[in-house]
């Protein structure tokens, strides 16, 4: 029913969600003689790794390059540039000296090149140390020879010994396992897995008789051999390996032994070999080729929400600068039109009858600039409307964010040991604006510690809750170690958990226990399961398995050998796996274990299915992780001949895939249905109430899962997900297509969305409109035949709705965006989200439509802690890697790192929250104290005959920013609207951030319209108290005068704005943002010590300007400014006003501040009251409230923990 292009359709948008390795590179071929590469058809690189950026020729010009990508300060280049060809030509006027914008400029660009310089030496450093590590190589006469990693080439032997990291990629050719041809290595620094993995050497599995007797186990006897090796181009998959080996001895140089290759036999660079004493491997891959050189891209980049509205106001401001010049332009044309003539001392009309001859000579030989020049004045006279230091600021600022997440002990876990970790700092405001949660499942919710619970064998289950005696996992055991014959069905069954694995047995030098090393946690409860039931994996040699068999009597037990003839490894496509061995008694028998949907579909027949199906519906509704488990024996000419083509699939080149994946299929068929399996995987703790919390506040939560669709509901179910009363629909597969578009269309009415309302293009609205009447058309007016799919009913409409869809419902509605549109219409009236069966392609692919249908977009947040996850952390604009026991994969993917899911309520109410509002409170400012300066700078034009004289010194102009630097920069750290206690008690103040209630349209014209009142007052009481000044030079009214005592009101004033927007200065902050006791803390964190020091630099500025006045500055032409600072601040007036300015400034804000608070409250406000006030901070004993920390809270919590609704 789906046509091909709606599958093209498909395709295309799954593209977009991931990145495909394409190659076109040749395979690879390589002839080695006497441990030396003779021949090759490619040019190797070699071992040399380079994670650095720049070296000393290229750090300027490249480094420069990546801090003029930033919009801002292509902006401020420009502006210098304009002030240069305005100071030196006489293209036009610049009211600035070019050093006023250059000087600080260069400053900001140099710490950060500074900062990128830094960080770079410590890049060469480490990748010095790494290129110039030991390796040991093998010569052709078979002795050793120590040489640099950076030596290695395509070619070489290496050796390389216990605990040794594995140089280079390698083929492994022998082990000093003799016996087995084994090795174990871990590769913990690749994909974070510390449990041991199983490589074997291709020469191990040779027999002397095909070489002549000739061994191969040592350092001289591969020297002498001559190998001949191809395989495929470099690539970054670090899960697979294909070649052939062609192996040629001294004896009989005609006689060619070709061997597979594959990933059990290649050995990657980064990896440490364990538990074995030595190996020599093959180098194939070497420096940029290696497999982890290829795999470490970077993330994409993301562009945080705040940097996209940072860069939106500066294109807003910059277009306000564009108008305003124009205005002053158009004023100034006006203005000189009317007084042009009054104007002879400017050098205007100066040859009239009345102007002295002086001005004769001085006015010919002078500068004049067309009207249109001044356009240019203008625009560089308001160019500090744009803040010069807010890009590095919140580059600081974040940083800062960074740390405290990075050092907070309440993300601290204390039993693995790991602590909270910022990757990315930039998207720390982020945390706080999150919309949507993506979140997988399995070691994310749960503690993907898995335990083997129960067992459906023969129609029957095994270990039940109330199992009576006969039925337990007890009596499981009892069937399987008795007579096998009378109990054949338990008996393959445990068999097939002991055998089908690649778990790798260890034991414990002190305690002598068995350690099992599996490369999944199912893997390993199902070989221990299996040892509980009676059949103990044991040791693994060579190609076989040792399983020992519990004796009746309990006491010691019988070891089985069963030769392991191959394996046919699980991946996320084929969702099974199965191995072909022999049993002990010469049955050769297939294997099989995997997905319920997938074994099902491989089934000869079965009178057990039907049975078998009820069985793990109910494990499903327990919320179990569920496997089916098949078999089939095999004659010994069927095997042959399936052997056969096995092996040339496993030695063929170009499409080897293609070729094992069909060999598979010709044997996975027609089994017989063994039983299933039912493993639990127990919630994390404080789940539950970390879903409850971030339900209240107003998050939604999407739970993608690969798992059943019973199991995911059960799940959810039990971590509130799904809360008692919740009206729940379902879009299932298994109805047919009819009935899922009839439940589709029935939802979409009940949702209460509709096309006018969510569609705001004409065209998608139409196409949605014209979908929907298919709908009706196709449903003949009937929507009342849903099939397994399930509707809410009209009465639930004032509820919150959660919804479950499996992953082929959506391969079926996803293709037309028309059908899109809808279904994300029904999703976004929805509080929960459950997608089951869905693949890691899927779990991408909804992120990406997510931020695409949904409207307004939101922020979208994805966690997960698998491989299987890092397409959708890295899709969502944040994302969350989980610490656990599946690697590494989804934390070197993400933004920032947990070890609990629970963690991430403090990461978002607390780090997040705060985090968005102190960015907030930096940008509103800075763009505020910037648009004041601007339009007290316009006000000025106004008595200067719109000549664009600037009201200050360039000095003032330079270091305006940093005289408000320190002051808005520890609030900016520090500040907290209410305590972190208060917002886990009411989780809905963290709407502040969702909903852009501290940085938007309306809030941002508010602080303009007071930087346009207040610019108002700062000129104007100044000038009016000076009115009656005489111009002389001592007088406080004369023009750099004038401009200084402005000046100190303004700088005055927008310490103390600065002061009114803190929330948490009362007393000194200490470095943790906590008020604590005086003797605790250190002054220079404190609030107080910031705004001195602003004063005292800004008045000491201004003193130091007017001294240097008398020609000795070099940098600024301050002359005019001799002594004017000396001068200003001995006139007890300077004080005065700048008294009154601050006065009449604050008592606007008081005003602005009571009629908002008092009249048109914001549920913000009123909960910052509140909290300030005490009044929600105890609980109904009257004690303190505080939040879960230890293991003892957190029961706590389950057991007495009610939030309440924040009316």
């Amino acid at each position: 029913e789906i046509t091909k292009k709606k599958m093209e359709y498909v395709s295309q948008r799954l593209s977009e969600c991931l990145t495909y390795e394409a190659t076109t590179e040749a395979w690879r071929w390589l002839k080695v003689r006497g441990c030396v590469s003779k021949e090759a058809n490619f040019v190797s690189c070699d071992n040399s790794i380079k994670t650095s950026k720049y070296n000393a020729f290229t750090f300027l010009p490249r480094s420069l390059f990546e801090q003029f990508r930033r919009t801002a300060n292509q902006y401020f280049l420009v502006i210098s540039i304009l002030m240069v060809l305005g100071t030196y030509t006489s293209l036009f006027y610049s009211p600035l000296t070019p050093y006023s914008t250059i000087a600080p400029l260069s400053f900001i660009l140099g710490v950060t090149m500074a900062k990128e310089g830094v960080e770079d030496m410590k890049r060469h450093k480490s990748d010095v140390k790494v290129n110039e590590s030991k390796a040991i190589i093998i010569k052709e006469d078979g002795e050793e020879e120590i040489v640099m990693w950076k030596d290695l080439r395509p070619g070489k032997i290496v050796k390389v010994k216990h605990g040794d990291e594995i140089p280079a990629d390698l083929v492994l050719l022998v082990s000093s396992e003799s016996q087995t041809g084994q090795a174990y290595v871990e590769t913990s620094n690749i994909d974070g897995e510390t449990n041991l993995k199983i490589k074997q050497s291709c020469l191990s599995s040779i027999d002397e008789a095909e070489t002549g007797g000739y061994k191969i186990k040592e350092n001289k006897s591969v020297a002498q051999a001559l190998i001949d090796i191809e395989y495929e181009p470099p690539c970054g998959r670090i899960h697979t390996f294909e070649g052939t080996l062609n192996l040629k001895v001294e004896k009989d140089t005609t006689a060619v032994i070709k061997l597979p290759l594959e990933s059990r036999n290649f050995l990657l660079r980064g990896s440490s070999l364990r538990n074995t004493k030595w190996i020599l491997g093959l180098v194939v891959y070497s420096g940029r080729d290696t497999r982890l050189v290829r795999n470490s891209r970077e993330a994409p980049s993301k562009l945080s929400e705040m940097e996209r509205v940072v860069n939106n106001m500066v294109y807003f401001i910059l277009f306000s600068m564009i108008i305003v010049s124009s205005v002053s332009t158009i004023a100034y044309v006006v203005w000189n039109l009317k007084n042009k003539k009054y104007l002879w001392y400017l050098c205007y009309h100066y040859r009239q009858d009345g102007v002295p001859k002086l001005f004769d000579e001085n006015c010919t030989s002078g500068e004049t600039y067309s009207n249109g020049s001044l356009w240019f004045t203008f625009f560089i006279l308001y160019n500090n409307f744009i803040p010069i230091s807010l890009y590095v600021t919140i580059e600081v600022i974040n940083y800062c964010q960074a740390f405290y997440i990075d050092n907070d002990l309440r993300m601290y876990d204390t039993i693995s040991e790991t602590p909270a970790l910022a990757r990315t700092s930039n998207m720390n405001a982020d945390l706080g604006m999150i919309g949507h949660i993506f979140s997988d499942k399995t070691g994310t919710l749960t503690q993907n510690v898995m335990r083997f619970e129960r067992a459906s064998v023969a129609g029957t289950v095994f270990g039940a809750p109330d199992a009576d005696p006969p039925y337990n996992l007890a009596a499981l055991r009892q069937q399987v170690i008795t007579d096998a014959k009378l109990n054949r069905a338990a008996r393959d069954f445990v068999t097939i958990m002991a055998v089908c694995h690649t778990v790798v047995p260890e034991r414990d030098l002190n305690t002598n226990e068995l350690i099992y090393q599996a490369e999944s946690p199912d893997e390993e409860a199902l070989v221990k399961g299996a040892a509980e039931l009676g059949l103990s994996f044991i040791d693994r040699k060579a190609e076989k398995v040792i399983i020992q068999a519990a004796a009746t009597g309990g006491d010691g037990g019988t070891n089985l050998e069963y030769e392991i003839l191959a394996t046919i490894p699980f991946d996320s496509t084929r969702k099974r796996m199965s191995v072909v061995c022999r049993l002990p008694d010469g049955t050769i028998r297939i294997m099989c274990k995997g997905a319920d949907t997938i074994v099902f579909g491989l089934l000869a027949g079965s009178e057990d299915q039907a049975s078998l199906n009820t069985h793990l519906d109910a494990f499903a509704r327990d919320g179990l992780r569920t496997l089916v488990l098949a078999q089939r024996d095999l004659t010994s000419s069927e095997f042959k001949i399936w052997r056969k083509k096995w092996h040339d699939a496993e030695t063929s080149t170009g499409d080897r895939s293609q070729r094992l994946a069909e060999a598979a299929a010709e044997v996975e068929r027609d089994l017989k249905l063994v039983g299933a399996t039912a493993i639990e995987d127990k919630l994390q703790i404080g789940v539950p109430e970390t879903i409850a919390t971030l339900a209240k506040a107003g998050i939604k939560l999407w739970v993608l899962t690969g798992d059943k669709r019973e199991t995911a509901i059960e799940i959810g179910k039990s971590c509130r997900l799904l809360r008692p009363g919740m009206p729940l629909a379902i879009l299932s597969s298994k109805a047919s297509l009819s009935e899922l578009k009839a439940a589709l269309l029935k939802l979409y009415h009940l949702s209460g969305a509709s096309p006018e309302k969510d569609v705001k293009d004409k065209k998608e609205r139409a196409a949605v409109e014209q979908k929907l009447q298919e709908l009706r058309q196709e449903n003949n007016g009937s929507l009342n035949n849903f099939g397994d799919c399930a509707v809410w009913q009209k009465s639930d409409s004032e509820q919150v709705r959660a919804l479950v869809i499996d992953g082929e419902a959506m391969t079926l509605l996803f293709g037309d965006r028309a059908t899109e549109m809808i279904l994300f219409s029904i999703l976004s009236k929805c509080g929960s989200i459950i997608a089951c069966r869905v693949t890691p392609k899927q779990k991408a692919q909804l992120v990406k439509l997510v931020q695409e249908h949904v409207k307004p977009t939101p922020v979208t947040l994805a966690i997960g802690d698998g491989a299987n996850d890092v397409n959708m952390i890295m899709s969502a604009q944040v994302g969350v890697g989980i610490s656990g026991h599946e690697g590494l994969q989804a934390v070197n993917a993400s933004d920032f790192a947990i070890a609990q899911f629970r963690y991430l309520l403090r990461l978002l109410l607390i780090h997040g929250r705060w985090g968005y509002r102190r960015v907030c409170i930096l940008i509103n400012f800075s763009f505020y104290k910037n648009a004041c300066l601007a339009a007290t700078l316009f006000i000025y034009t106004n008595f200067t005959g719109y000549s664009g004289t600037s009201l200050f010194s360039d000095y003032f102009t330079a270091l305006f920013n940093f005289f408000l630097f320190l002051m808005i920069f520890y609030t900016a750290i520090f500040d907290q609207d209410v305590d972190d206690e208060y917002v886990h008690k009411y989780p809905q103040l963290y709407a502040s951030g969702r909903c852009n209630l501290d940085l938007n349209v309306t809030l941002a014209l508010n602080w303009i319209f007071m930087a346009l009142l207040h610019a108002a007052i700062i000129f104007f009481l100044p000038a009016g108290a000076l009115s009656l000044g005489t111009g002389d030079r001592t007088d406080l009214v004369s023009y750099e005068a004038f401009g200084a005592v402005v000046s100190c009101g303004f700088i005055n004033y927008m310490n103390l704005k600065v002061l009114f927007e803190t929330r948490y200065f009362t007393y000194p902050l200490a470095a943790s943002g906590k008020q604590c006791e005086r003797k605790n803390i250190g002054i220079l964190g404190s609030t107080w010590f910031a705004a001195v020091f602003n004063t005292v630099f800004f008045y000491l500025g201004l003193y130091v300007a007017g001294a240097v006045g008398d020609g000795t500055s070099f940098i600024f032409q301050m002359l005019p400014f001799w002594n004017v600072g000396a001068t200003i601040l001995g006139h007890s007036t300077t004080w005065a006003i700048t008294f009154l300015v601050i006065a009449a400034c604050a008592a606007v804000d008081f005003i602005k501040y009571a009629i908002v608070i008092y009249f048109f409250p914001s549920p913000i406000s009123v909960s910052i009251e509140r909290c300030r006030l005490g009044l929600d901070n105890t609980d109904e004993n009257g004690k303190k409230t505080k939040e879960a920390t230890t293991q003892e809270d957190l029961e706590a919590l389950k057991k007495n923990h009610h939030v309440e609704n924040n009316a």
